[in-house]
């Protein structure tokens, strides 16, 4: 039995320190051995069919135990903002978003009722379900000013973590009269889409590289065809050829870097390349982005 209660305890502490009664019966435990862990204190009854074999260590911890906890549930707010590492956000507790109300036993814990959470709001970092960086800033904007969201939004875009047109597809999709945040988020986007606002001063080096060698100039902010609301900085779709500009603060956060490798198999599993080009290309190398370009625009 010390396997399976070693088994039990390493699943459990992977999702916070809880396991639910399901994984349990999974793992080979009988009706009765839960019983007798549950009397003996070893195993403690979170809610029903859920129970605890180790205390969370931290925040995240906290998180994955709350989503154990309650299936469907989905980190939030402030919560998916801290995960996702967003600028000018505090996160005070622990936020989730669920469709029914719920009863818990975590005081830190707030619980947001929500029935418009689809499947493409949602990612996963670092083993917790949280909604994407897109929707975190409009349901974000439901209690923060103009200026607040538009200044966290500008930062998201400079650093790679968001596309504007994918919060506008996120809006458009949840936005509606007398839902707090849409106003302000209409405000924000209005303000914003249809400049050149996407386009960092890296991407409109890149591009004036492209231009001066006399090559085709690429599509800016082609839509990705198999992911709603994304977009390449610079594409050639006639070819399946996407362009990438990557800013160095955008490669030192761990979940652009797993959206990177997502987004790669991605196009590979579509037929698509991307080339991707760094800050030292454009301003270093600007040679190697044209000779890749003429021998993928030539092949």
């Amino acid at each position: 039995m010390k396997h399976i209660d070693r088994t039990a305890t390493d699943l459990a502490v992977s999702q916070g320190g809880v396991i639910t009664r399901e994984q349990a019966v999974q793992l080979g435990f009988t009706p009765k051995q839960i019983k007798t862990r549950l009397r003996s204190g070893s195993w403690r009854l979170v809610k029903r069919s859920v129970y605890q074999l180790a205390k969370p260590r931290d925040r995240r911890d906290l998180m994955k135990t709350v989503l154990a906890t309650w299936p469907g549930a989905v980190v939030s707010h402030e919560s998916a903002a801290d995960v996702h590492g967003f600028p000018f956000v505090k996160a005070k507790g622990i936020t989730v978003s669920h469709h029914s109300r719920t009863t818990h036993d975590f005081p830190q814990v707030q619980v947001r009722r929500n029935h418009d959470l689809d499947d493409w709001h949602v990612t996963t970092v670092d083993g917790v379900r949280v909604t994407t960086v897109a929707r975190t800033i409009v349901d974000l904007a439901a209690d923060r000013s103009v200026r607040h969201i538009g200044a966290m939004l500008d930062r998201l875009v400079s650093d790679k973590m968001v596309d504007i047109f994918e919060v506008d597809a996120v809006l458009a999709a949840t936005g509606r009269r007398g839902k707090p945040g849409t106003t302000t988020m209409r405000e924000v986007l209005e303000a914003r889409i249809g400049e050149d606002y996407s386009a960092s001063e890296l991407e409109r080096r890149g591009r004036k590289i492209i231009r001066d060698a006399g090559l085709p100039m690429p599509i800016p902010e082609y839509p990705i065809p198999w992911t709603v609301g994304r977009r390449f900085d610079d594409a050639y779709p006639e070819l399946k050829v996407a362009i990438e500009w990557d800013s160095m603060r955008y490669h030192g956060q761990r979940a652009a870097f797993e959206a990177d490798r997502i987004r790669g198999r991605d196009a590979t599993l579509n037929g698509w390349v991307i080339l991707r080009f760094t800050w030292e290309d454009v301003h270093l190398r600007p040679h190697t982005i044209v000779e890749a370009l003429r021998t993928l625009l030539a092949s």
